[in-house]
């Protein structure tokens, strides 16, 4: 049976006959918002390695108690770590504790915000700018080494 995707398919229609066991997914953003925290869930509890990352861990860690027991009960795992890509410092140390730990990542989904409030970076940038594109191609980048 073919599966016809559209605009009202979910993370786990897409997800019905992929297996992530054993696969790393690196997600940003993965906390913020309710369609993100679920595609996240929805990675792990596939049996997916997700890894996400949030500017707030203490926040991160009550919105991903849910995911993480769905996740250990089929294979998967949901950690957190912390980046702010608002700040070109914190993308920087994010990539580098991920580089340093020495686990690759299958996939890395870079997940821009929709509604960034009109402000500035910590480096001067528009916060729209800023975070939703050069944030993530410095973090990109420092992924790359």
């Amino acid at each position: 049976m073919t599966q016809v995707l559209g605009a009202t398919s979910t993370t786990d229609d897409v997800l019905l006959w992929t297996d992530l066991h054993g696969k790393r997914v690196l997600v940003t953003g993965g906390i913020r918002g309710y369609w993100r925290l679920r595609r996240a869930r929805a990675l792990a509890a596939h049996g997916a390695q997700v890894v996400g990352a949030a500017r707030d861990l203490e926040k991160a860690e009550i919105a991903t108690v849910a995911g993480a027991k769905a996740a250990a009960a089929n294979g998967g795992s949901f950690k957190l770590v912390a980046l702010d890509l608002a700040s070109l410092k914190s993308v920087r140390a994010c990539a580098d504790e991920l580089l340093a730990r020495g686990e690759a990542f299958d996939v890395v989904i870079p997940m821009r915000s929709q509604a960034t409030p009109f402000g500035h970076t910590v480096d001067g940038f528009g916060d729209a700018v800023g975070t939703n594109h050069l944030g993530h191609l410095y973090w990109s980048i420092a992924l790359l080494r």
